[in-house]
């Protein structure tokens, strides 16, 4: 291996560490931060449980849907820490949007997060899965 090849792995593996522990930093740190939705997708007027961290009142104000061009506000049905549950406006436009908070702290920010939700018209239908599955191979009949 030549030395800048070992260089250039270092300096990978130093990135990866620090962009891992940034991350960690940033939810000790306060900034809230969305990790998932219960759902991809909401009926307008439908509420959504959101989970991550520093979701609470003292860390944010207000939740949006964005898609980059029109934010639209959403209701805060229910916040702590963690969670956070929203009502879907029910004048949105269908489509797909990120979530975006305005934070409590001063001056307020707005902060995109990466958590995406489909506003559909009728959701779509989970796959049903059989009561008891066949088994992979069945028994042989008994052979004399």
């Amino acid at each position: 291996m030549k030395r800048s090849d070992n260089l250039l792995s270092k300096a990978a593996l130093v990135l990866s560490l620090a962009m891992a522990l940034g991350i960690q930093l940033i939810a000790a740190s306060g900034v809230p931060m969305m990790r998932s939705a219960d759902s991809t997708e909401a009926l307008r007027g439908g509420v959504v449980a959101i989970s991550g961290d520093n979701l609470s009142k003292a860390n944010v104000s207000e939740i949006y849907l964005t898609n980059g061009r029109d934010d639209v506000k959403m209701e805060i049905v229910e916040q702590a820490a963690t969670l956070v549950k929203v009502r879907v406006s029910k004048d949105v436009a269908y489509g797909r949007y990120s979530l975006m908070i305005l934070t409590s702290t001063e001056p307020p920010m707005f902060i995109e997060q990466p958590v995406r939700l489909s506003v559909v018209e009728k959701l779509t239908p989970k796959p049903v899965e059989p009561e008891h599955p066949a088994p992979a191979h069945p028994e042989a009949p008994p052979t004399r």
